[in-house]
C-alpha cells in the first residue's frame, strides 16, 4: 500500500493527502486559480510494480524546480536521461505495495500534449530547471499526485511517450509514518519532496498492506514547512515488495486532496481496494452508516390451544385465547390459504378481507413449526367433495373437489363457476343449479358435503325473489292498484307508495328522498305491507327523543296498527315493551336509549326496524344496531346522501350484512383506500351501484309527476287543559247527532248550535285562550309547533313561510308566541286597508321585514302571495277542499308542483276524526264550517248530507 506523506512546496500552499482507494478531487495548483475554479476529479495515476526480493531503495529524485507559482511533479521515466534528472535530488519515495487495478483509458488530446512536453524534459541530458508554460502548468494542476514504485526493468522512452503521463501538484505537509515491511518491521518515516507518476499501463490487482502505526504530529505552519523542505533532505526508506516483479507496471490509487485542519491529524493508512474504471464519475467513498437497530418483535396477544376432543393431525379446530383477557374464538384450519380457514369472530364474518387476526395468528403459529408446515403444504386430501362458503366483502360459494370425484360431477361443478372460480350465492339456486349438482353426485355415488352457511345464503336469495313475486301478484296494476288506497287511514300519493313498495320488496333498504317528500307515511305503509304479506307483527321505530311524539302522532293518524312510545323510567319502559297484543305492534323508542335498553329491545325481538335520520348515526350506534338487527330493516334520510359517501358507506355496510353484493360493489366501484382514510370517485353512478338497497329521489326529478302540494301531517298532542275543556263540547255534539238519528229531524236553531260547537272544538285545538280570554298562561302546543317549524323549514325546504288560519285572533296569539321566541314576522290584518296590507306584503317579499307571513283568509283576499321556494302551514284543518285549494292558489298557480304544505293536526280530538271522515265523504256542503257560520244556514238536501257526515264524525271520535 502506498503511503503518501505530507510535504511542503516553496509556494506555501497546504494540502492533506489521504491514500483512499477511490476517485477524489485534486487541490488547485495555482493561487490565482484556486478560488475561481476547483478542478474536477482527477484521472488515475499509474505506478510500476516493484521487483521481487530486492531491497526497495527508490532512486527517484525530485523533479527540478519550475518557475511557475505552483510546483509541478513530473512522471518518472526509466531512461538514462531520467535517472540523471532524478538523481539531482536526494529524496526517495515510498513504495506502492499493491496498487488498485484500473481499466485502461485513452488519454485526451490535451493530456497527450502535456505528456510529450514533460517526457521530453525528463529525457534531456542536463537536469536544468524547466520553465513551465502557463498553459502546461494549468493542465498539470488538474492531475493527481501519485507515488511510484521502482520498476523491475527499464522502460523505453518511446513506449513511455505513448502512455499518459500524469502531472500533479506538489504535496505539502510533514508526516512521519512507519511503513510496514513484509516481515512486519516498521521503517523510518520519510519526507518526499516531489512525487512522479508513471505512464498508465494494464493494471494488476493490488494486495492490501498491513496498517502501520503512526505518530501524532502537529501540522507545521507554512513558513516552517518551507524552511525544512529547502534545507533538510528527506529520509530514505526501504520497503520489500510483497510480490514478484512483473514486466508491466501496476496502477496506483489516486490521492485525495482536502483542505488542511488546524488540529492534529494522522496520516491515513487504509487498505487499498480496486478502483472503478472511470474514477472521474465515482464519488468519494462515504463511511457506511450504522445498521438500524433491530425492531423488537411485538409481544404475543393470543395463545393457541388444541381442544382435547379434536381430531389428530394439523387440520381441524383450534381455540385462540386472549393472553390479557378472557375472550376466546374457535378457528378452523383446513389449509394454508386464508379462505380455507374459519373464525367465529365478527370481523371474520362481516369484514371485507375474508380473514381476521385470529386466523392469521393460528395459521402463522402452525407454519412456524417445520413438521406442521410440511403437513399444511401437503394439503387436506379428502375422498368427498365440498361446497363451501367464501367470506369477504361479498359472499360466494366455493367448490372443493375430492380425490375420487367422478368426471361428470367435476365437469358440472366447473360449469357453474364464474371466471374467478366462484358461484354467486344469490344466484346459486336460481333455477335449481346447486340442487341439480347434488342430485347428479348422489346418482353417481359420490358424496358431496355442503357447509351449513351455504344453505342460509341460498335461502336469502330465494326470499328476495319471493317477496317481489308475492307483491306483484297482490297488486297487479302496480301503483294504480285499488288495494293500495286502503293501505293506511289516508290515501298516499303515488311517489310515497312507490317508496313503500320498494322497501317491502328489498327487505333491507335505505329510503333517502329529498326534504319535503315525506318519510313517515312511506315507512308506515311499508310496515303495513310487511304485516299483510310477510307476517310481520313487531315493528320498532328508532328516532331522536324529540321526534318520538311526532312519530306517535303520525302512527295514530295514518296507521291501522297499535302504536306506543317507549319512555319513562326503566321499569316503565320494560312494561311498555313487554305489553304485547294481537296483530301489528309499533313501539317508538329513542336512539339515545339504545345502549341502556338493548337487552329489553332484544327481548321485544323486532321483525322490522325503522331508523329515522340514519345518516346521523355514529359508529357506536351502528354497532349497537347490528346486535339488535335480525330481520327487515328500513333506514330513512330526509336528504340525498350522494354527497355524503362516508356516511352512506357505513349504512350500506349494515344493510348488506349478509354480504349479497351491494357493499362489495360500493367498495370496488367508488372507494379508494389509503391507509385508514377513504377517497371516493364516480359518485354520479351510486344509484346504479346501490339500486338493490337504496331508493333516493330529488324533488326536481319527481317534479313533472308531483301534485300541486306535498302534504305533510304534523300531529300535535292536546294539552291536559284542552282535553278537559273538549269533553263537554264533544258530549253536546254526540247528543245532538243521536237525536237526529232517532227522529230524522233537526231545527235550524239546533243545527246552528251544532255548527257553533264544532267551531269551538276547532278553535280549542289551537289554544284555550280562544274560548276563554281570561286564561293568560294557557298551554298551546300548536302555537309552539309553528315556532319550531320556522326553524326547521326556513333555509332548508323553503325561503319564505306563510301561516294561514281562519281566525285573526288566533294569528294574534301566534304573533305573541313568535315574538317571545325571537322570531321576526309580518302579519296581515283583515281590518287593515288594502294599501297597508300590500306594503306589509312587499316587506315580506323582499325579506326586509321577515321571512314569516301570518295571514287569514279574509286578509289574503285580493292579494297575490306567489313567490318561489315558499311553504304553507295550516294552523287548523280546513273542513272542505274548497278552502284548501283557495289557500294553495294564493301561493302557486296550476303549473306549480311540489309546494310544501304542512298540516298541523290535533290528536285525540275533533281534527283527527275529521281527517278520517273527510277522506270517506266525497262531497260536503260548501262552506258549512269554513268562514262565518252565522251566514251559513243549511236546508233541505244539504242539511241531510251535513248531518250524515256528523254521524260518521262521531263514530271516529275517541271514547
Amino acid at each position: 500500500m502506498a503511503i503518501a506523506p505530507k510535504s511542503r512546496s516553496k509556494t506555501g500552499a497546504k494540502t492533506v493527502v489521504a491514500a483512499a482507494p477511490a476517485a477524489v478531487a485534486a487541490a488547485p495548483t495555482s493561487k490565482t486559480k484556486a478560488k475561481a475554479k476547483t478542478p474536477a476529479v482527477s484521472k488515475l495515476a499509474v505506478a510500476e510494480k516493484p521487483a521481487a526480493k530486492a531491497a526497495a531503495k527508490p532512486a527517484v529524485k525530485a523533479a527540478p524546480k519550475t518557475t511557475a507559482k505552483t510546483a509541478v511533479k513530473v512522471a518518472a521515466v526509466k531512461t538514462p536521461a531520467a535517472k540523471k534528472a532524478v538523481a539531482a535530488k536526494k529524496t526517495t519515495l515510498p513504495v506502492a505495495a499493491s496498487p488498485a487495478p484500473v481499466a485502461k483509458k485513452a488519454p485526451s488530446k490535451k493530456t497527450v500534449k502535456v505528456v510529450e512536453a514533460v517526457v521530453a524534459a525528463a529525457a534531456a541530458p542536463a537536469p536544468a530547471p524547466v520553465k513551465a508554460t502557463k498553459r502546461a502548468t494549468k493542465a498539470a494542476a488538474e492531475l493527481p499526485v501519485v507515488v511510484v514504485a521502482k520498476p523491475a526493468k527499464k522502460v523505453a522512452t518511446k513506449k513511455v511517450a505513448s502512455k499518459e503521463v500524469v502531472v500533479a501538484e506538489t504535496v505539502l505537509g510533514k508526516v512521519q509514518p512507519k511503513p510496514v515491511t513484509k516481515q512486519g518491521k516498521a521503517t523510518k518515516a520519510i519526507k518526499p519532496t516531489k512525487a512522479v507518476a508513471a505512464a498508465p499501463l494494464p493494471a494488476e490487482p493490488l494486495i492490501a498492506a498491513k496498517k502501520a502505526d503512526e505518530k501524532k504530529s502537529k501540522t507545521p505552519t507554512p513558513a516552517k514547512t518551507a524552511s525544512k523542505a529547502d534545507h533538510k533532505p528527506a529520509p530514505k526508506t526501504v520497503a520489500k515488495p510483497a510480490t514478484k516483479p512483473a514486466t508491466k507496471p501496476a496502477v496506483a490509487a489516486p490521492i485525495q486532496s482536502v483542505a488542511p485542519s488546524a488540529k492534529r491529524t494522522k496520516s491515513p493508512i487504509a487498505k487499498t481496494k480496486p478502483v472503478a474504471t472511470n474514477p472521474a464519475l465515482v464519488p468519494a467513498p462515504r463511511p457506511t452508516p450504522p445498521a438500524p437497530p433491530a425492531v423488537p418483535k411485538p409481544p404475543a396477544k393470543f395463545a393457541l390451544q388444541r381442544p382435547g376432543s379434536a381430531a389428530s393431525g394439523v387440520f381441524g379446530d383450534y381455540v385462540v385465547a386472549e393472553l390479557a383477557g378472557e375472550q376466546q374464538w374457535r378457528v378452523s384450519i383446513r389449509g394454508t390459504s386464508l379462505s380455507d380457514c374459519r373464525c367465529t369472530c365478527e370481523v371474520f364474518r362481516f369484514g371485507e378481507r375474508g380473514s381476521c387476526e385470529h386466523v392469521e395468528f393460528a395459521l402463522g403459529s402452525l407454519l412456524d413449526e417445520p413438521q406442521q408446515r410440511a403437513a399444511l403444504e401437503q394439503g387436506l386430501r379428502l375422498d368427498y367433495s365440498e361446497v363451501l362458503l367464501g367470506f369477504g366483502a361479498a359472499r360466494y360459494l366455493r367448490w372443493r373437489q375430492g380425490q375420487h370425484c367422478p368426471e361428470a360431477v367435476a365437469r358440472e361443478a366447473q360449469a357453474l363457476l364464474d371466471e374467478r372460480g366462484r358461484l354467486p350465492a344469490d344466484a346459486a339456486d336460481d333455477v335449481g343449479l346447486l340442487t341439480g349438482l347434488l342430485q347428479l353426485a348422489a346418482e353417481l355415488g359420490h358424496e358431496v358435503r355442503v357447509e351449513a352457511g351455504v344453505w342460509e345464503q341460498v335461502a336469502l336469495g330465494r326470499d328476495a325473489r319471493q317477496r317481489v313475486q308475492r307483491l306483484a301478484q297482490a297488486y297487479p296494476q302496480g301503483l294504480e292498484s285499488p288495494a293500495l288506497r286502503g293501505l293506511l287511514k289516508l290515501p298516499l300519493p303515488l311517489y310515497q307508495l312507490e317508496a313503500a313498495l320498494f322497501a317491502a320488496c328489498a327487505g333491507r333498504s335505505l329510503v333517502a328522498d329529498d326534504l319535503g317528500l315525506g318519510l313517515y307515511a312511506p315507512a308506515y305503509a311499508a310496515a303495513e305491507l310487511c304485516a299483510r304479506h310477510f307476517g310481520t307483527e313487531r315493528v320498532l321505530v328508532l328516532c331522536a327523543e324529540s321526534a318520538q311524539a311526532r312519530w306517535l302522532g303520525e302512527a295514530q293518524t295514518l296507521s291501522l296498527a297499535k302504536a306506543q312510545m317507549v319512555w319513562g323510567d326503566a321499569q316503565t319502559r320494560q312494561a311498555q315493551l313487554q305489553n304485547l297484543g294481537q296483530g301489528l305492534e309499533i313501539k317508538i323508542a329513542s336512539l339515545a336509549s339504545l345502549g341502556q335498553d338493548l337487552a329489553l329491545l332484544q327481548g321485544f325481538a323486532p321483525e322490522l326496524i325503522i331508523v329515522d335520520e340514519a345518516a346521523r348515526l355514529d359508529a357506536d350506534a351502528l354497532a349497537l344496531l347490528r346486535q339488535l338487527d335480525k330481520g327487515f330493516l328500513l333506514m330513512l334520510s330526509g336528504q340525498i346522501l350522494d354527497e355524503q359517501p362516508q356516511a352512506l358507506l357505513a349504512l350500506v355496510d349494515l344493510l348488506d350484512r349478509h354480504r349479497n353484493g351491494p357493499w362489495e360493489r360500493f367498495l370496488s366501484r367508488h372507494v379508494r383506500r389509503s391507509g385508514q382514510s377513504n377517497s371516493f370517485f364516480a359518485l354520479e353512478r351510486l344509484d346504479q351501484t346501490l339500486e338493490r338497497v337504496m331508493f333516493s329521489r330529488s324533488r326536481a326529478e319527481l317534479l313533472p309527476t308531483l301534485p300541486v302540494a306535498l302534504v305533510q301531517l304534523r300531529a300535535v298532542a292536546l294539552s291536559q287543559q284542552q282535553e278537559q275543556m273538549q269533553a263537554p263540547l264533544l258530549a253536546d255534539l254526540r247528543r245532538a247527532v243521536a237525536r237526529w238519528q232517532r227522529s230524522g229531524y233537526v231545527s235550524e236553531s239546533e243545527l246552528l248550535q251544532v255548527q257553533q260547537t264544532l267551531q269551538q272544538l276547532r278553535r280549542l285545538a289551537i289554544s284555550p285562550q280562544l274560548l276563554d280570554a281570561q286564561l293568560g298562561s294557557a298551554e298551546a302546543p300548536k302555537l309552539s309547533a309553528v315556532a319550531a317549524l320556522t326553524r326547521e323549514l326556513l333555509g332548508a325546504a323553503a325561503e319564505r313561510l306563510v301561516v294561514f288560519c281562519q281566525w285573526d285572533d288566533a294569528l294574534s296569539l301566534l304573533a305573541a308566541r313568535l315574538q317571545a321566541s325571537g322570531t321576526a314576522f309580518v302579519q296581515l290584518h283583515a281590518e287593515a286597508p288594502l294599501a297597508q296590507r300590500m306594503e306589509a306584503l312587499r316587506r315580506w317579499r323582499d325579506g326586509s321585514g321577515s321571512a314569516v307571513l301570518l295571514c287569514s283568509d279574509r286578509a289574503a283576499a285580493g292579494l297575490d302571495l306567489q313567490i318561489e321556494r315558499a311553504a304553507l302551514v295550516n294552523l287548523e284543518l280546513p273542513w272542505g277542499e274548497a278552502l284548501l285549494e283557495q289557500r294553495l292558489l294564493c301561493l302557486a298557480d296550476e303549473q306549480s308542483r311540489g309546494l310544501p304544505l304542512i298540516q298541523l293536526l290535533a290528536q285525540t280530538g275533533l281534527e283527527q276524526a275529521m281527517l278520517q271522515t273527510l277522506d270517506g265523504v266525497v262531497d260536503l256542503p260548501a262552506g258549512s264550517l269554513d268562514g262565518d257560520v252565522s251566514r251559513q244556514l243549511l236546508q233541505g238536501e244539504e242539511q241531510q248530507r251535513f248531518m250524515q257526515a256528523l254521524v260518521a264524525l262521531c263514530g271516529a271520535l275517541p271514547d
